[in-house]
């Protein structure tokens, strides 16, 4: 396929690197309270609150620039010429507030009385802080105060119950969709400089758009040189930061949140969560990669690779 020859990878992924780590958490803990408009029922709210569905989907066009920067550092050619094409593209594919509302109406379909709506925002308010916390943690590399939460994390009472929480939560998964958008992001920049991509100047639209789905089932799939970052990692990153988030919590906060997730209410609600995410993110993914793949083409008809070198 044109678009399966062209999306091939060019050597192997170096170590993750704090910048581009830093970036994305940053942009992961913005989150906003006005953002979760669309959830109908207070519960729902409190869910896609303490998940940062709002601004995890916000966020991803703005993930082209940390890419591109991977891209340039690992030696990408034309990494200059494709980004401001696949920014535009990303920009127009990732609707966050129909997103948000497409996933919002999938989790108040399922599940019921999966807890006290009172306590729960109570939480989700005080999880938030947590979160603004440890951003700023991050962002600052503060080490004392990592050293604090470390502490608690390795009290034998409070570290297993939390890891336990972590895992029962949605964030891990939902780094994984990021982290793989992120990677349709490289391949997109670096087809590019692929000796191949002369080919996109001839191909037609409906050409194009019918290998979106396999270029997208065949990543999915992937599970070795994975850049800028393998899904197995981003899990990891993601359930260490949600694990420092939790250690700010109280015993009582991490109860309620226990109580929900291993709930049956709560676990369908998690469930439905990252399955309509999942399901967006791929819609998403397929209109950005439609979009910038028909760039690419129009924009090679005026800059042949030949004049690129």
């Amino acid at each position: 396929m044109l678009l399966t020859d062209l999306l091939k990878p060019h050597g192997l992924m170096g170590r993750m690197r704090w910048p581009l780590v830093a970036a994305a958490l940053v942009c992961a803990m913005a989150a906003s309270a006005a953002g979760m408009v669309g959830a109908s029922d207070t519960t729902d709210q409190s869910l896609l609150q303490i998940e940062q569905v709002a601004s995890r989907l916000s966020g991803t066009p703005a993930a082209v620039e940390n890419v591109a920067k991977a891209a340039a550092d690992r030696g990408i050619s034309a990494t200059s010429d494709a980004q401001p094409l696949l920014e535009t593209a990303a920009r127009s594919s990732f609707k966050a507030d129909s997103m948000l509302a497409e996933i919002s109406k999938a989790v108040g379909e399922a599940g019921d009385g999966a807890a006290d709506p009172r306590a729960f925002a109570k939480t989700a308010a005080a999880l938030e802080e947590g979160q603004t916390k440890v951003a700023r943690m991050y962002e600052a590399q503060d080490q004392t105060t990592a050293k604090d939460i470390e502490t608690r994390l390795a009290n034998p009472d409070n570290g297993p119950r939390i890891s336990r929480l972590a895992d029962l939560m949605a964030g891990p998964d939902l780094a994984v969709d990021t982290a793989f958008t992120a990677q349709l992001m490289y391949l997109c920049l670096e087809a590019l400089s692929n000796s191949d991509v002369e080919t996109l100047a001839s191909a037609s639209k409906d050409k194009l758009q019918s290998e979106m789905q396999g270029v997208i089932s065949s990543l999915r799939s992937k599970s070795e040189n994975e850049k800028p970052v393998p899904k197995d990692i981003a899990r990891a990153n993601e359930k260490t930061r949600l694990a420092f988030v939790l250690a700010t919590l109280s015993p009582e906060d991490v109860s309620v949140l226990t109580d929900f997730y291993e709930s049956p209410g709560g676990k369908a609600k998690r469930d439905a969560l990252i399955e309509s995410y999942r399901r967006a993110s791929d819609q998403a993914n397929t209109e950005m990669l439609g979009q910038y793949f028909q760039a690419l083409a129009d924009f090679l008809k005026t800059h042949p690779p030949t004049q690129q070198q």
